[in-house]
């Protein structure tokens, strides 16, 4: 089925939308305040894509995008895995003194030391994402943004600073969601949602035929269960496609360690583009 819409987390200007605005195929691009708006969008329709961030180099992974992955059966599946290499701009208004700075926190996590050297007594206030930051900033006299340098056209702002903290890098990487399976051989990645069975070693036993067969792991986080204290999903990132043969071996095995193991997708893992 051909795709008819990309939906994108955030606001025109944001570093997901300038990612939707580089994927091919030209579908129509929609924008939702939320993670969990663009979930809930993209399910109602199986023409419809999503585009969520899922990891930032500097402030980790991101955990609304990781509840939703593994805390609902959505039927959605990741299609593909995008990055961007990030460079900030400090957006504001020439001339006037800078009492707020809004962003999303994983710039602030970025920024911190530049922001405590330049701008230590202006206000930090985290907002739900960089181009949310560069529309209040372009509503109020004494504030800033931490955001994209191409949100200053959309939001009438200047550029007061670019780069920020340029020497350390700044990579976030995108999940690309929708309804059906892509083709298995451009696959590298896979990611599962695991529950373990409550015993002892119940992780260890998990990891260990993945190690057996050479497979390296790249993201294991774990997250609480909703309703059922002291019980943990697990958001699982393996480096190899679900169709290899070591990769099928290692499933058998950590399978019967497992009360539940859902793949959530295997697919290709893209170059990342330069913001």
């Amino acid at each position: 089925m051909p795709t008819t819409e990309l939906v994108y987390f955030g606001k025109p200007g944001s570093f997901t939308h300038l990612v939707a605005k580089k994927i091919p195929g030209k579908p129509r691009l929609v924008s939702r305040g939320t993670v969990q708006e663009v979930f809930e969008y993209v399910k109602q329709k199986k023409s419809r894509l999503g585009i969520v961030p899922i990891e930032n180099s500097s402030s980790g992974m991101i955990p609304d995008t990781v509840d939703h992955l593994v805390g609902e059966k959505h039927g959605l599946i990741i299609q593909e895995e995008h990055a961007i290499n990030v460079k900030l701009a400090l957006l504001g208004k020439k001339g006037r003194a800078i009492k707020k700075v809004y962003s999303h926190f994983a710039p602030f996590q970025h920024c911190q030391e530049w922001l405590k050297r330049h701008y230590p007594d202006a206000e930090q206030i985290i907002v739900e994402s960089t181009s949310a930051a560069a529309m209040r900033a372009g509503r109020e006299r004494y504030a800033a943004a931490i955001a994209p340098r191409t949100a200053a056209v959309k939001y009438k702002l200047d550029v007061l600073q670019f780069p920020i903290n340029e020497r350390v890098p700044n990579r976030t990487q995108f999940f690309v969601l929708g309804h059906e399976k892509k083709q298995s051989g451009q696959a590298r990645e896979t990611s599962l949602s695991v529950i373990l069975k409550n015993k002892v070693g119940s992780l260890c036993s998990f990891l260990k035929p993945f190690s057996d067969n050479g497979i390296n792991l790249k993201r294991i986080i774990s997250r609480n269960i909703v309703g059922h204290p002291n019980t943990y999903v697990f958001f699982v990132g393996v480096e190899a496609p679900i169709g290899d043969a070591a990769m099928k071996k290692a499933m058998d095995e950590a399978r019967t360690h497992c009360s539940e193991i859902r793949v959530l997708g295997s697919y290709p893992v893209y170059p990342p583009f330069e913001s």
